[in-house]
């Protein structure tokens, strides 16, 4: 039987200045046995993940966890990254931020933006490619082989000007990277139960963002969340 998967935008304001929360409702199976993993705390490098961490920014060891499951291709999660650049900012010393990726089947080349954000992850520039792919969207997100793969590169070249440009391209296709994407996935499908993107969860507490209209709104909603963990853990 072929899967089935359909994709629901939720909402689409001019500009991307709104909200954009695409949904995936699949009946695909989880590709990693993710039972009895805990993902409100941040997850080390073993096998299950190819041997590569949660990338984190802000207090590394802080008892408040945010992470966001997101689609490098979703406009919606494109659109939302300025808004948790702008929160980092403001909780960096007191919280920890994660990024899990999420792709969803129907955007062709969203599996492929999330290899590249692991390549450069390798060689340190996790979070500056995960920008600038973001920023380039429009360059690859209809590209395909090679002329897909030259856009990458391109944006590898400007985040990590002394960066290794054979090293990135080989490790596109690197299998612990690929496991490392099906772990995120599978954490986020089966047991944070994330079914939409961009999603975020605090302390494990998925945030029902649904209701958001605008980026103010989002933002509105997950520094709500954080004050209350942090008042709870006394931080």
């Amino acid at each position: 039987m072929n899967k089935v998967t359909i994709g629901i935008v939720i909402a689409i304001l001019a500009g991307f200045g709104g909200l954009v929360i695409v949904m995936s409702m699949q009946n695909e199976k989880a590709t990693v046995n993710t039972d009895g993993t805990t993902t409100s705390v941040l997850q080390e490098a073993t096998d299950a993940n190819g041997n590569i961490a949660d990338h984190v920014r802000g207090k590394t060891d802080s008892k408040v966890l945010l992470v966001e499951y997101a689609d490098l291709q979703c406009p919606g999660c494109a659109a939302a990254m300025k808004t948790v650049n702008e929160i980092y900012e403001e909780y960096k010393d007191r919280v920890a931020f994660t990024f899990r990726s999420f792709p969803l089947q129907y955007h062709q080349n969203a599996r492929a933006a999330s290899a590249a954000c692991e390549s450069a992850g390798m060689q340190g520039y996790f979070w500056e490619m995960l920008s600038a792919m973001y920023t380039a969207r429009a360059t690859w997100i209809d590209a395909s082989g090679s002329k897909r793969t030259e856009e990458f590169v391109n944006i590898f070249k400007q985040v990590a000007p002394d960066g290794d440009v054979t090293a990135f391209k080989n490790a596109l296709s690197d299998k612990n990277i690929e496991k490392k994407i099906d772990y995120d996935h599978s954490l986020g499908k089966d047991q944070d139960k994330i079914s939409a993107t961009p999603a975020f969860v605090i302390n494990g507490k998925a945030i029902d963002v649904s209701s958001a209209n605008t980026q103010d709104d989002l933002k509105a909603m997950i520094t709500k969340k954080l004050d209350e963990e942090l008042k709870k853990v006394g931080e």
